[in-house]
């Protein structure tokens, strides 16, 4: 091992490891210090405090922009190219303290500065700031569009489609800021190649021979664009709508000119292409309506019931807190069907949409407690079971009959019975056990 260090020292050109370590090895030692120092302030202190900094920019509203634009250096990708920059300066550094002639790679990374540094004098700084002025203005567009765009939805909303126009404007706001932000981002695009000097014709035309290549595969997409024009476009439904689209049914909650994104009651997000639409049910547009049939027995005076009924209906529409939800009060509508065991009768009411099942719920628990309190039978069904006319039957005095005699001798008896007359024993149990009157406890005993 010895013979090893003498070799490399010799190497170098120094007569001992003291020599090599107070000529050039305390150097070499400083430089590996104070970048590991570098690297641990850094990875440890500064990193924390850039992360802690974009957190606190995006949670407020006049810095957002800015927290986004330093998130982007609290990312794996930016860690690693410090770290890889501090590897190279200290291989650098060491290699050059040894004597290894390090002019090659020096001046190479001279030659490649100098040449970004003309670069970016002459076209980088303008593709910079485009980049920077593309960044602001879409920025600006997702802050000023929607605004716009409600404000001037809402000032032609009539008297009482407040809520129903709020969630057009919504939906519209939507559409129109991410369709923007790509038209711009589109431009963008190309005004950056042409300063890169990369020919925007021939891209164009590219673009064009793929997008007949593609097109042939894209039909959906194309399907589900055009669909998405129509829905917007005629109001079929809108952000915030509960609706049934392609046999899925829950709260919209996104959409756009491709798809649009479904809530259903179990928390269950269905995403649906617009092309795939044929149908679309929307149960909370304009208004909501509460349908509830009631059942009752067939013993019950109808125009009481009828009376009762209107009267719950009436109080509800009254109550000062589910009264504010309803537009036309829970009445009867009619008697609708004779059951096999009750007298079917609709209730029919208006309310403001979203809100008809909470009044739905309602109106059936004044229902259930009026009823109680009236004493109007809400019937459910019976079932009798019949087990034959034909089968044996244990009756309430033989079983008496049984009870009475003692233990003792019921034992003596068991013991001398025959296999068959237990089995008839067993087999009247059972039945007994099915449908007699006696208990489980009396049947063992």
């Amino acid at each position: 091992m010895n013979k090893f260090f003498d070799t490399i020292l010799e190497f170098l050109g120094y007569s001992s490891f003291y020599t090599w370590l107070f000529s050039e090895g305390i150097w070499a030692i400083a430089l590996v210090f104070f970048l590991l120092l570098a690297w641990f302030i850094f990875h440890k202190i500064v990193r924390p405090k850039i992360s802690i900094l974009s957190v606190k920019l995006k949670n407020k509203d006049e810095t957002k922009d800015i927290g986004i634009f330093i998130s982007l250096l609290d990312t794996k990708t930016f860690d690693t190219t410090v770290l890889f920059f501090f590897i190279s300066v200290m291989t650098i550094g060491l290699l050059s303290i040894i004597g290894v002639n390090v002019s090659p790679i020096s001046s190479y990374f001279q030659e490649v500065m100098l040449s970004l540094i003309r670069w970016f004098l002459s076209n980088g700084i303008v593709i910079i700031f485009m980049i920077i002025a593309i960044w602001i203005l879409i920025r600006i567009i997702s802050r000023t569009l929607p605004k716009l765009v409600i404000t001037f939805v809402m000032s032609r909303a009539e008297y009482g489609e407040r809520e129903e126009t709020e969630k057009r404007a919504n939906t519209l706001s939507k559409v129109f800021t991410g369709g923007t932000q790509i038209v711009v981002l589109i431009a963008g695009i190309f005004m950056i190649l042409s300063k890169l000097e990369i020919p925007v014709g021939p891209v164009l035309a590219g673009f064009g021979v793929v997008g007949i290549a593609v097109g042939f595969g894209a039909q959906h997409l194309v399907r589900d664009i055009i669909s998405g024009i129509f829905v917007i476009a005629e109001n079929q439904y809108r952000t915030g709508d509960v609706v049934t689209i392609a046999d899925k049914s829950g709260l919209v909650e996104d959409i756009n000119l491709r798809r649009t994104i479904l809530r259903d009651l179990e928390g269950i997000v269905h995403v649906v292409p617009n092309g795939e639409i044929t149908v679309s049910s929307n149960r909370t547009k304009n208004y909501s309506r509460v349908v509830l049939n009631i059942g009752v027995a067939y013993k019950e005076n109808l125009e009481r019931v009828i009376l009762i009924l209107n009267q719950i209906g009436n109080e509800l529409s009254a109550d000062p807190v589910f009264g504010l939800d309803i537009i036309k009060s829970p009445q009867v509508l009619r008697i609708q069907s004779l059951d096999d065991s009750a007298i079917t009768v609709r209730i029919l009411g208006d309310c403001k949409p979203m809100r008809q099942w909470r009044i739905r719920s309602e109106l059936i628990r004044r229902i259930k407690a009026r009823f109680d309190l009236e004493g109007i039978e809400i019937p459910f069904p019976h079932q009798t079971i019949y087990w034959g006319e034909d089968q044996p039957a244990l009756t309430i005095q033989e079983k008496k009959s049984k009870k009475s005699s003692s233990n003792k001798s019921s034992s003596e008896s068991n013991k001398n019975l025959k296999p068959e007359e237990i089995e008839q024993i067993l087999a009247q149990s059972a039945l007994a056990k099915r449908g007699s009157l006696w208990n489980d406890q009396d049947i063992d005993e």
